[in-house]
Order: C-alpha cells, then structure tokens, then sequence
C-alpha cells in the first residue's frame, strides 16, 4: 500500500511538472509550485528526483519516449524493406514527432526538449541524449552505409547529420519559417509530403557522392555493360 501511495505521488508529480515547466521554463519553475499542483509535499520532489534539474530531465525523457512511442523509427519496417524505404520511415518517424498535435503543454515540452539537444541546460540531459538519441542516429547510419557502399565514415556520418538537418529544421525555425515560406509549415495534412521531398532531395545528393566514389560504374554504363555468361 505504501509502495502504490509512492507511486502514485511521483506520477502526479511528474505531470504536475509537465504542465509547470511548459508554462514557467526550467528557470522560472519552482518545486512549490509544482508540489502544490501535484498535492504533494515540497520534500516528495527531492525524494523522487533528486532535484529540481532531475525532475525536468524526467519530465522531457518521458515527453520524448511518448513520442517515439507514437512514432518509431522503423514503423512499418520488414526485414525485406529496402533501405530507401527503411529511409523514408525513418524521416517521416522524425517529422510526426515535430508535428504539433493541438495540446499546447505538448508543443511547449517539444520546443523545450528541442532547445536541449542544442544546448543542453543542465548536465543530466547527456544521459537521455546518449540513451535515446545514439540508438536512432545508429540505425540512420546504417541505412546511409547501405545507400552508400564504399564510402568512408565521416562521408556516412555528414549524409547522415544533413538528413537529421533538414528534419530538425521544422522543430527549431517553425516561426520563421511560417513567415517565409507558410505553405512549408509542418502539419498533418503535407507530412507526407515533406516526407518525401527530404528523401528524393537526399537520396539524390547522396546518389552524386557515390559516382565520385572509387570504382563506382554510373547507372547508364552499368545497363550496357554486357552480361556474364
């Protein structure tokens, strides 16, 4: 019975903190604030967490396993699924995930979680970096080796880094770019849509990159070549 109370009380702090550090930040946040909105005692937030730093790391290493959750990086993947295909699942994967849903805490605690990977306010966010993001960055890279087979490491890892690029855009510069270019704006309705012009538009750089490579036969040379009998 104890153990269920204790349980119960770090999950009303966890969403009370949620909803305390979309509207406040990390900075302007306070454990008062966030106990009395959890009816939790000031002390509950310290035994939990740790700390006041702990509890946000908490609050957005839950936000991003919800949201991988909803959109794994290999949805609709097979064993036989090309590595085009295992591509675009890929960058659509990255794309819902910047797509805002309509609740406003949500779309907070993703333009939050989005300002921690550039810049990291507190040291306890390595871990989920190294934890969540090295895994999915692992498996883009091994989707780019296979587009581009003989290429060297840092030719994989710059493919790899301009793909996340151009998906990472739409998280960081959604204001600018809602006045630049509005119709680029991601939403529901032309996820697919962008889904597909970053992987035409990647697949095409990468696919100038592999004729520069050593040995490699352009496609219209391969077609003539005779076959071996």
């Amino acid at each position: 019975m104890q153990e269920r109370r204790e349980d119960e009380t770090r999950t009303r702090l966890l969403h009370a903190a949620r909803v305390v550090f979309a509207s406040d930040g990390l900075k302007r946040a306070t454990i008062r604030k966030i106990s009395t909105l959890a009816r939790a005692n000031i002390a509950a937030v310290n035994y939990h967490f740790g700390s006041k730093d702990n509890l946000y790391v908490a609050v957005l290493r839950d936000h991003l396993e919800q949201k991988l959750r909803r959109n794994p990086r290999d949805a609709g993947v097979c064993s036989l699924t090309s590595a085009r295909g295992r591509l675009r699942a890929y960058v659509r994967s990255m794309l819902a995930q910047f797509t805002c849903d309509g609740d406003r805490v949500s779309e907070r605690l993703g333009k939050l979680l989005s300002q921690e990977f550039v810049q990291a306010s507190t040291r306890c966010f390595h871990a989920v970096i190294e934890n969540y993001c090295g895994p999915s960055h692992t498996m883009l890279l091994g989707i780019v080796r296979e587009l581009l087979p003989g290429a060297d490491r840092q030719v994989v890892s710059r493919c790899a880094g301009s793909i996340v690029g151009q998906c990472v855009l739409h998280a960081h510069s959604r204001e600018v770019i809602g006045l630049i270019s509005p119709d680029m704006v991601l939403k529901p309705g032309n996820i697919d849509a962008m889904t597909d012009f970053i992987v035409e538009f990647s697949l095409g750089g990468m696919e100038r990159l592999r004729a520069a490579l050593p040995g490699h036969v352009p496609s219209r040379q391969r077609e003539q070549l005779p076959e071996l009998s």
